[in-house]
């Protein structure tokens, strides 16, 4: 998750993971991004690792060194989906919206289904 401010996003992506939670999904936020560069490549990793595992990474962090993050995604073949957190919706509607496009039209299962 990309724009808007730190805490729109955070807020933005924690309130996505309690919708995905509450379905039984595993998803994970990771939200530490210090050093823009090395951390988003750290990060990237961790997403990667996560999201081989069955597991929804949500990462919201500001687009510095994410070019790299997203030549290893898609050098690796992780299935990912960048969204810019715009607009002046809430945190609740922009979650509402992501949850839509991830779930809802699930077109490129980009979120696993909930285990059984």
């Amino acid at each position: 998750m990309t724009g808007r401010t730190t805490a729109d996003r955070r807020a933005a992506a924690y309130a996505l993971a309690e919708q995905l939670l509450a379905e039984q999904r595993r998803v994970e936020v990771l939200d530490r991004f210090h050093g823009p560069a090395m951390d988003a490549e750290r990060t990237g990793l961790m997403a990667e690792v996560l999201a081989r595992n069955g597991i929804v990474a949500i990462v919201p962090c500001a687009p510095e060194g994410l070019a790299a993050v997203r030549a290893r995604h898609e050098a690796s073949g992780t299935r990912y989906v960048e969204v810019c957190v715009a607009g002046w919706d809430s945190s609740e509607d922009s979650a509402a919206a992501l949850h839509s496009l991830l779930v809802v039209h699930n077109r490129s299962a980009l979120v696993p289904e909930p285990e059984a």
